[in-house]
């Protein structure tokens, strides 16, 4: 049985709709995508997403009623995301425009890695269809794919085996076509090689915030005395153990990172018999060229079920990596692939990123839905209740008391 996937309803709530998101603002896009289009009747928006489920762009769920030529109606459904009306939003898209970024993985990166594999006849597509209109906002409009059934898995209860293979499956492919992409052509524009590395907020909240909270929550955890001291040493070094990841390094095997890689952020499509079709990946915002230990662990990490996160990890890197060199392969890599044991080796290098990952996305990964999730509470210095839920939180801590102590064994926590 697959995972629960998530209800496709969407809880309704206030979401603040841009003065700019009117008829007109479509009207082009409409043209070219309606045959025969009239006129626009109506447009609704309203949340694409439930609370805590998404923080870094308000996400809106549009809806347009067109008229044909010949009197009929149809309407068209969009996703689209906009910015944070805050201070610290603000800031964000000053030290990076995530919705530039986005809008040229979509429109430029993605059309160009799923191409490479039309190039030797396999269909490989990474996620939904992205638009333009002629707006001077900051603005990411997406195909809806819910009308093609495509869900999330619930993020509480993580992905099964089958659901994380899939997943490994279409991160070996864009890591293959990323790296060979480069290989023939250079490197990418610096704005899609920095993912969230740039900004002091997030490296805070990565490396700084959550180690400190979760320290003060740690004797709740059952075992803690076997690893505190541990624990509280590396804490003093996740500055380094995130700058280090952060460059990239020669000898290493590098591609470009989706960078976001947790569970909301994939989406699954399914047969009648609930087999896996399609796997696609969103959120876009963040990539970031480097060791793909950055996904690899990021995802493991975050996103797989208690039952075979540390069970299977070593599996997971085998089957990774198998795909990994076959889609190399197929692309022609001019290069040596690399080993089993090279990816092994930059794994365990970085292994101190495994342990950012386990104290602050996969924290918010597991946390209970509820109204106060924002992005200012996420990145805040401040131990709000909100982020003070996240370590108190007891399926968190059940996942702890199982990846703190296989950490430790394999030297991510020296």
């Amino acid at each position: 049985m697959p995972p629960q996937t998530k209800d496709e309803t969407v809880c309704e709530r206030e979401v603040p709709i841009p003065g700019w998101v009117k008829p007109e603002a479509f009207e082009d896009l409409l043209k070219d995508n309606v045959k025969d289009y009239k006129k626009t009747k109506a447009l609704r928006a309203k949340a694409g997403v439930a609370p805590g489920e998404n923080y870094a762009t308000i996400m809106l769920r549009l809806e347009l009623d067109v008229e044909t030529k010949d009197k009929s109606e149809v309407t068209k459904a969009f996703m689209l995301k906009t910015p944070h009306d805050t201070d610290a939003y603000r800031k964000l898209l000053q030290e990076t425009n995530i919705f530039d970024v986005e809008r040229g993985m979509y429109v430029v990166v993605v059309p160009e890695l799923e191409q490479m594999y039309r190039d030797v006849d396999l269909e490989v597509k990474f996620g939904a269809e992205a638009y333009e209109i002629k707006v001077s906002e900051h603005y990411v409009l997406l195909e809806d794919l819910r009308p093609r059934g495509f869900k999330n898995v619930d993020r509480l209860q993580g992905l099964d085996q089958a659901h994380t293979e899939s997943v490994l499956r279409k991160f070996a492919q864009w890591h293959a076509a990323s790296a060979v992409r480069v290989d023939r052509k250079g490197p990418y524009d610096n704005k899609y090689t920095n993912g969230f590395f740039k900004s002091e907020e997030i490296k805070n909240f990565f490396c700084d915030r959550s180690a400190k909270i979760l320290l003060n929550y740690i004797d709740q955890y059952e075992g803690h005395a076997a690893y505190i001291k541990d624990l509280q040493s590396v804490s003093e070094k996740l500055f380094d153990i995130f700058n280090d990841i952060k460059e990239p390094k020669a000898d290493e095997f590098n591609a470009l990172n989706h960078g976001d890689g947790w569970s909301n952020n994939i989406m699954f499509q399914y047969n009648d018999k609930n087999e896996i079709l399609n796997t696609y990946f969103v959120d876009l915002q963040l990539p970031k060229w480097g060791s793909v230990a950055q996904d690899l662990y990021y995802f493991l990490i975050s996103s797989t079920s208690l039952d075979i996160k540390t069970e299977k990890f070593d599996y997971f890197v085998w089957f990774y990596h198998s795909e990994l060199v076959k889609h190399l392969k197929l692309l022609n890599y001019s290069k040596k692939p690399p080993t089993l044991r090279s990816i092994r080796n930059d794994l365990n290098k970085y292994s101190g990123w495994a342990f950012i990952c386990s104290i602050s996305v996969m924290g918010v990964v597991l946390l209970d839905p509820t109204d106060e999730a924002d992005f200012d509470k996420f990145i805040s210095k401040d131990h709000s209740n909100f982020t003070n839920s996240i370590y108190t939180n007891p399926r968190y801590r059940r996942h702890m008391e199982v990846v703190l102590p296989w950490l430790q064994h394999r030297g991510a926590l020296e």
